[in-house]
């Protein structure tokens, strides 16, 4: 069963995209999303040369930069230092011809690869890319790119012969020591109207970790009907019920990297709880960047015990105890706010995200979890809360191959009772001051708030919290070759970046008084009382490695840790 169990991870964990092989042609009916979103990246880009028309690059002529063609052809027998990208263009390279990035191809094909010396791999789409021009910019219709194509972990089978209608297995969430992996299981109903789309599942979950071991199988489901109307504005209409295992807090890594974490090396940096109910939710679009939900869900949440999935190393050690949460039934009404301008999803250079969350909550606990001493618990009982969220980046691009990026955080206990523990926050982990290792701190402790000793599992405890990340990167280009001179091959190559960063944050209670941790409602906690770190990595994209070392508490050994694609 636990080799059963290992090989499904596998096969369905979020995880590392596979590196593409130069030369590679991509024989797909439909262009993928994410190849979209970086052809449009490419060529919005400031420091791009672009063209709309037939393109020549001559002998003797260099380009610095990367170049950028729409609709072409692009004729290249000198050299351009830097990518080249053919938007439902043909390339022809004639005899001689350099490139010394990537060669990227959507909806043409390239002749003369064998008489051109290119730096980086090539990549053709045939597919053309579907798009529209607003200004200077092109913007991808994202809707005719499958939805699920740049998500390839998603999806290890898939039945049916009509591309709307199918039965999905998939991965319901990250690998944890609650479930193991969960799965679910169930027809997928999909329909274009031409103004927008029907979309409608029902899916059971299954738990590796406890839907086939316990006498009770622990089975969930969920079941999704929504109505979108405007392809890039316009709104989205929709209701689900669902029985699910969520993260308290989901910001701090991502889905894969925290995976990742369990599935590899027996380190859950998550806390999980049960979530059995309904929500109704509406979303507006007013551009493609940028979007407003409002959700009302009814919900009654309960703890999660740890079982023991199995792991690839570190199978004999114990898991950190999954702690206790407030069990009861909420009503939770939600608007939240999205903003996001970079000019990339994945390895942005400019631009703004902000996400911005205010949740209100109202309920019975009907069973409180346990919390340290002089930490003010939320009794059982009615209850009624306030809370709010804001993640604030932004990217600058200070030279044509540096950035200078910039991250706030701030969130918490806004005003009514205290927030019950699924919705209280920490400052802890790789994810947020890495200088600093995960639930290792005794009393007194700034990062989850424990004002004694801890209850067990080490629950995350704050009302809230505070913290910057300040980053620096630069491009980092390693290369080797051989051969004579005039014939020399490029026989590895990786491109990536140095990171230089800094990091200070810290929570604090609100309805704690008579402890250190307590500040008033209006008060901020002085600078000096934050956790702080520097630290430094190489970063190639899809993985990261790095090396951070606390400022605040000089004694902390120095920390290294892995992220899957950047920081922030």
């Amino acid at each position: 069963m636990r080799l059963f169990v290992l090989a499904l991870g596998l096969a369905t964990l979020p995880a590392l995209a596979v590196a593409q092989q130069p030369d590679t042609v991509r024989a797909r009916p439909i262009l993928p999303r994410d190849v979209a979103r970086e052809v449009a990246a490419l060529y919005n880009a400031t420091t791009t040369l672009r063209a709309t028309e037939q393109t020549e690059i001559p002998a003797g002529r260099e380009v610095a930069g990367d170049v950028a063609v729409l609709n072409g052809p692009v004729i290249i027998a000198g050299h351009v230092a830097g990518r080249v990208l053919a938007i439902n263009a043909d390339v022809l390279l004639r005899a001689g011809a350099r490139i010394d990035g990537d060669l990227l191809v959507v909806g043409g094909e390239v002749e003369g690869t064998e008489s051109a010396r290119i730096g980086g791999e090539v990549r053709i789409y045939h597919p053309p890319l579907r798009y529209t021009i607003e200004g200077d910019r092109l913007i991808p219709n994202l809707d005719a790119q499958p939805v699920e194509e740049q998500q390839w972990w998603r999806r290890f089978d898939r039945l049916g012969h009509d591309n709307a209608n199918r039965l999905e297995i998939a991965n319901a969430g990250v690998y944890n020591r609650v479930e193991g992996l969960p799965v679910r299981i169930g027809p997928v109903l999909y329909r274009d109207q031409g103004w927008g789309h029907l979309r409608f599942s029902a899916h059971a979950i299954l738990r590796t970790g406890s839907s086939f071991s316990s006498a009770t199988p622990d089975v969930g489901h969920g079941v999704l009907g929504e109505l979108r109307i405007g392809r890039r504005f316009g709104a989205t209409f929709g209701g689900r019920l669902y029985d699910q295992v969520d993260g308290v807090e989901s910001w701090q890594l991502s889905n894969a990297e925290a995976g990742l974490a369990s599935f590899l090396f027996h380190r859950d940096y998550r806390d999980y709880y049960g979530r059995h109910g309904g929500q109704l939710y509406a979303a507006f679009r007013a551009t493609e960047n940028a979007d407003l939900t409002l959700s009302y869900g009814d919900e009654r949440w309960s703890s999660r015990e740890t079982r023991d999935p199995p792991t690839l190393f570190n199978n004999d050690l114990d898991w950190r105890e999954n702690p206790q949460m407030d069990a009861g039934r909420f009503h939770l009404a939600n608007l939240t706010l999205r903003v996001d301008t970079r000019n990339d999803t994945f390895n942005p250079w400019a631009g703004w995200y902000l996400l911005a969350d205010y949740e209100r909550g109202t309920g019975t606990i009907d069973l409180a979890g346990p919390v340290s001493a002089g930490v003010r618990a939320t009794p059982a009982g009615p209850t009624r809360y306030q809370r709010a969220f804001l993640d604030l980046r932004r990217y600058n691009r200070i030279s044509p191959g540096s950035a200078l990026n910039l991250r706030v955080v701030l969130g918490g206990w806004l005003s009514g009772d205290p927030l019950p523990l699924e919705r209280r926050l920490s400052i802890d982990g790789p994810g947020t001051v890495p200088g600093f290792d995960f639930r290792t701190s005794g009393t007194e402790d700034v990062g989850t708030c424990a004002t004694s000793d801890a209850p067990a599992g080490r629950p995350a405890q704050c009302e809230r919290i505070g913290l910057a990340q300040l980053e620096y990167r630069s491009d980092l280009r390693i290369s080797f070759t051989d051969g004579r001179a005039g014939e020399r091959r490029t026989r590895f190559r990786a491109d990536g970046a140095w990171i230089f960063f800094a990091d200070a944050g810290r929570g604090w209670l609100v309805n704690a008084p008579g402890t250190t941790l307590n500040f008033g409602r209006h008060d901020f906690p002085p600078v000096s009382s934050y956790r702080t770190d520097v630290g430094a990595g190489l970063d190639f994209d899809l993985i990261g490695i790095y090396l951070a070392k606390a400022l605040s508490v000089p004694r902390e050994p120095l920390n290294v840790f892995l992220r899957v694609r950047h920081r922030f």
